[in-house]
């Protein structure tokens, strides 16, 4: 029986992994540095294991993971954040002398984790983007002298929206862009694309000859904040050439894997623009599993060194709601009685969500236990609710 160490399972996204597995018939792991979590509370891990805090203790992170990679002998470790992919990539190197580690090199990697410059590989393969300014070849007056505002100022590396402004003038931007450099290191300017357009999430996997083997699309369809953030409600949707865009930039890069695209429509011209990738799975993973494309299974048998089997094709119309979140954007929403999908619709066959589940009714649980937890720790608080602008 393959075994594997699934990390981050305080991630949403872990939980379809976990499940996925354990089905697969792989000896599963969930390892988080959360004593209380989604991920532990889950019927499918066949154990569980602490690790120090990444963000805090890195070094000790990392010499954990080797250490138990040496002593358990997985046949593989997936990373479901940011910070430990490139934590573990770091030293692929030492880690892959007992396991393996199914995701690109580091310096691809970072291709796609810096948002910069994914946008820099999108302009170069006339990929539609927003118009993007990089203080880090023209000076932030200059830039604030010659774009046309409003535009926001992001973060190079940043996820959930969080750091992200909304600027109206240039001394507006001057001051915003030192202020959100200072908390989160390197950003870039990019034009403000008018509300009207839908949101798009394209999920893609590619092998080791970067052709695509899985791809699926979906829309936002609403998210929080209200204004721009994380994705609280999605549905299944055919659009070959978001898909295709994304294949693209991904084959420029180098890539292979999963990643994971987030695109908006542009109002003035109907054209779907790219933002950024995330790589790695989403918090709305569940999704491309409940369209059937199992994801897990194809980034498990990267790992194994196994052909990749070809998928066309996922059902369309599948619903994924994030509830905790929808009670947010309710509350916050001025269409919440005029929305569609209803708020008030919770039950149907292709509807889903991202960690209320019947059939596993333990992460539910670990969330609200895990939730009551942060209430008392003021980082953490920051970090869940510091999104948008």
């Amino acid at each position: 029986m393959p075994s594997c160490l699934i990390l981050d399972a305080e991630m949403q996204c872990s939980l379809p992994v976990l499940e996925s597995l354990r089905k697969r018939g792989f000896d599963v792991t969930a390892a988080s540095y959360k004593r209380i979590n989604m991920g532990f509370f889950s019927k499918y891990p066949q154990r569980r294991i602490l690790y120090p805090d990444p963000k805090k203790f890195p070094t000790a992170f990392k010499e954990r993971i080797i250490s138990l990679a040496q002593r358990y002998h997985y046949d593989f470790i997936l990373p479901t954040d940011d910070i430990s992919t490139e934590l573990l990539l770091a030293d692929k190197a030492q880690l892959e002398k007992y396991t393996r580690l199914p995701v690109v090199p580091y310096d691809i990697f970072m291709k796609a984790r810096d948002k910069s410059k994914t946008i820099k590989i999108a302009m170069q393969n006339d990929v539609p983007c927003p118009k993007t300014f990089f203080p880090d070849e023209e000076s932030i007056e200059d830039i604030a002298e010659r774009t046309a505002y409003p535009v926001l100022v992001k973060p190079n590396i940043s996820s959930g929206a969080r750091g992200i402004s909304l600027v109206n003038s240039k001394t507006e931007l001057c001051n915003t862009y030192n202020e959100i450099k200072k908390s989160y290191g390197e950003c870039h300017i990019q034009e403000y694309i008018p509300k009207g357009g839908l949101q798009y999430k394209a999920d893609l996997f590619l092998d080791t000859n970067q052709d695509l083997k899985a791809g699926i699309a979906y829309s936002k369809l609403r998210y929080f904040p209200v204004n721009g953030g994380s994705s609280v409600i999605n549905r299944t949707v055919l659009k070959p050439e978001i898909v295709a865009n994304a294949h693209r930039i991904l084959k420029a890069m180098g890539w292979y894997g999963f990643a994971d695209f987030d695109f908006v429509t542009d109002p003035r011209d109907g054209i779907a623009k790219i933002i950024e990738i995330n790589p790695r799975v989403p918090a709305c993973f569940r999704i491309t599993r409940a369209a059937d494309i199992d994801f897990s299974y194809l980034i498990a048998k990267l790992a194994l060194g196994e052909e990749i089997p070809q998928i066309n094709g996922y059902k369309l119309n599948v619903y994924l709601r994030y509830f905790p979140l929808d009670i947010l954007w309710f509350l916050q929403s001025q269409e919440r009685f005029a929305a569609k999908p209803s708020f008030f619709k919770f039950f149907g066959s292709n509807l889903h969500d991202q960690i209320i589940s019947l059939r596993d009714p333990g992460p539910i649980l670990g969330f609200c236990l895990e939730n009551m937890l942060a209430l008392f720790d003021w980082e953490s608080r920051k970090t869940r609710y510091s999104r948008g602008w």
